[in-house]
């Protein structure tokens, strides 16, 4: 029976994380997708964003590890 760890990784790894890649994968086409004369205020809200959960991308994974590494001990 997995324990409540290995449990909470799974739910993390398949749902929020996998949320967070599609959503940064989104933000990727949109900036690509902007034509040239954008405002570079824009571009730069697209790049924080990006960057935003870029971290929170690395966060999650880093929390899935601990998990991971916990449940295994």
């Amino acid at each position: 029976m997995p324990d409540l760890r290995s449990t909470l990784a799974l739910e993390l790894r398949d749902g929020l994380l996998q949320d967070l890649i599609a959503t940064s994968l989104m933000i990727e086409v949109v900036r690509r997708a902007l034509p040239d004369g954008t405002s570079a205020e824009a571009e730069e809200r697209l790049a924080t964003a990006a960057r935003t959960i870029q971290r929170d991308i690395e966060e999650v994974r880093r929390i899935i590890a601990r998990l991971q590494q916990r449940a295994a001990a």
